[in-house]
């Protein structure tokens, strides 16, 4: 069940993540459905709660994956893996800060529809990374150390 979720299920669940992140609650909640329902499938893992049938599984929650996928463009844009202009914009390098080199600046926005936007709700998460992560030398070890860091929170 697991590698027909994988394979089946999931990419349609997580087709064009960071153009369209989920809003609203309810939307999310509908997302996750999908997952609950595919999970309590399984025989033996019907009556478990929802993080144990997915940490049984070695499925992480479709909420941690869209995060770490708007994690993966956000270093793809800083580490200049893409070939066109950067939606997001670089903090001031001259000024020592906390955390890592590499922080995002947040722009401006008077509208509530705006803050949802991929160049708007990356910047807190991308910021609040250690630079262990973030200095990655490849985008695979960026992956491997953001699964790392992120740990606790891959099943909720």
């Amino acid at each position: 069940m697991r590698q027909l979720f994988i394979a089946l299920i999931r990419p349609h669940l997580e087709f064009a993540n960071v153009a369209w992140s989920p809003r609203y609650q309810k939307d999310k909640d509908l997302i996750e459905g999908v997952l609950r329902r595919a999970t309590k499938m399984v025989p033996g893992l019907a009556n478990s709660t929802c993080e144990e049938r997915l940490a049984r599984m070695k499925i992480p929650s479709m909420q941690y994956r869209r995060g770490r996928g708007d994690m993966i463009e956000v270093y793809k844009f800083t580490h200049g893996l893409y070939e066109v202009e950067s939606p997001l914009v670089l903090g001031n390098s001259n000024r020592p800060t906390r955390g890592h080199n590499l922080r995002l600046k947040k722009r401006p926005c008077n509208g509530q529809m705006r803050q949802h936007y991929f160049s708007f709700r990356v910047v807190n998460p991308w910021n609040t990374l250690p630079d262990s992560v973030v200095s990655a030398p490849s985008l695979n070890t960026f992956k491997a150390r953001l699964d790392n860091h992120w740990a606790e929170r891959m099943y909720k």
